[in-house]
């Protein structure tokens, strides 16, 4: 029989043979062609983490009727890289009686013109594989929105590197695992999750491809110990999340607020994004410098031939020492990657200094003043090695302006006497 699938369908094919590890030397993938459903479904991968998807055999298809069979895993993982880019996907079921005895295709070489003839001897179904679709089918999962896990996807891209990222919806903060350490931030505001999830930089990847590769509106996800699971109309894929009790059982790093400020944050990220776009020799050092007093703030860039400063608007402050001025390093190209559109008021930004138990300092973003954690934190640490310097540029840009505006103020008294000995004229 011929069975065809439409070429449109190969990223899907890509997701459910992707997880397939061929280190196994018994590494099988099962396939099961159903004539009155007219489809075809394939199950990758070991028990329990397997997966699987159903597609739809186009009209083309020919002599289609009831099998199943296994084939070998090394050459179900090659299938999406034997059809081109929106090339539907043949393939040939060979049949002696009654049971399949071989599965095989033409790989059309686009580099060569010229075509293989790829055949691959099928097996006995793998039991095990039937035995995983029966247990998943009956597994209880949750319902959420595809718009929802894209929102999650996007907050897990933001946060990276992690070893694991914890959403969760009760407590409303997740929990990030970075070198063995957990730390906590705000839950992401205006995210309508079901379900609590745990995600590692892995499972993120894949779960922005399953986004990506679905027509539906919705995905089912289950969590059981170290399993995840997602489901949609067409695919189920189960990841593993070894680990995750011990991630669980940590407790996260505590830290103290050294500084905080509320500032105009839509100011400092345009002077970042300026120096950056502008100056390759910075955006290239990736390095600057933020100043905080009492109640002042700057962004600095000290990179030969360059000094810029560029002061902030600061609407309150708090600091335990009174008159305690502080420098710190970070950098830029980390700074930009938080999005302003997520700000509230991007007027008025809390900023806070969080230096956690281990020594480290951290950037603190709220997206909220009334948040109690973070939404973003970024790398920053303390260097107050070029704090005279910026001192003594912010006291030669104050100067310069304090004689600004008194050249203003000096013309505008002449303008007003000029206009005086002009109003005396007309009278005469």
């Amino acid at each position: 029989m011929k069975i065809i699938i439409s070429g449109n369908k190969k990223a899907l094919l890509k997701n459910i043979t992707e997880n397939i590890d061929t280190h196994y030397a018994d590494s099988l993938a099962t396939i099961l062609i159903s004539k009155k459903e007219g489809s075809i479904k394939l199950i990758t991968g070991k028990p329990p983490l397997c997966s699987h998807c159903v597609f739809t055999l186009d009209t083309s298809s020919t002599h289609v009727k009831d099998a199943q069979f296994s084939i070998d895993g090394s050459f179900a993982k090659q299938l999406p890289c034997y059809f081109s880019e929106n090339e539907d996907i043949e393939l040939s079921v060979n049949t002696l009686s009654s049971s399949a005895t071989s599965i095989e295709l033409i790989h059309k070489d686009t580099k060569s013109n010229e075509n293989a003839l790829r055949r691959c001897e099928c097996v006995d179904v793998y039991e095990a594989h039937l035995t995983y679709l029966k247990e998943s089918s009956q597994r209880p999962t949750s319902t959420a929105s595809k718009a929802a896990i894209e929102r999650v996807i996007f907050e897990s891209t933001e946060t990276m590197p992690f070893e694991f990222l914890e959403v969760n919806v009760d407590k409303q903060h997740c929990r990030i695992q970075r070198d063995g350490d957990v730390e906590e931030v705000h839950f992401p505001d205006n995210l309508k999750l079901p379900i609590s999830m745990v995600l590692t930089e892995e499972i993120t990847r894949k779960l922005d491809n399953l986004c990506k590769a679905t027509d539906g509106d919705e995905i089912e996800v289950a969590q059981q110990g170290e399993l995840l699971t997602f489901k949609t109309p067409e695919i189920t894929l189960t990841y593993s999340l070894a680990g995750v009790e011990e991630f669980f059982a940590k407790k996260p790093l505590k830290f103290t607020n050294e500084k905080h400020v509320i500032v105009n944050f839509y100011g400092l990220k345009t002077e970042v994004r300026h120096c950056l776009a502008e100056y390759k020799t910075i955006k290239k050092a990736d390095n600057a410098l933020l100043y905080l007093s009492n109640n002042k703030a700057a962004i600095t860039f000290i990179t030969p031939p360059y000094e810029f400063v560029h002061p902030i608007t600061v609407t309150e402050t708090c600091s335990k020492t009174k008159n305690s001025e502080s420098l710190y390093r970070f950098s830029p190209k980390v700074l930009l990657g938080i999005n302003i559109g997520d700000l509230t008021q991007a007027k008025s930004t809390r900023l806070d200094i969080l230096k956690y138990e281990n020594g480290e300092r951290k950037l603190g973003v709220y997206f909220s003043l009334e948040n109690k954690l973070p939404h973003r934190t970024i790398p920053i640490e303390k260097d107050e090695s070029q704090l005279p310097h910026v001192l003594a540029l912010l006291e030669e840009l104050y100067q310069n302006q304090g004689d600004t505006n008194t050249q203003n103020i000096k013309q505008e008294v002449q303008k007003d006497l000029f206009a005086d000995v002009m109003e005396e004229c007309d009278e005469y």
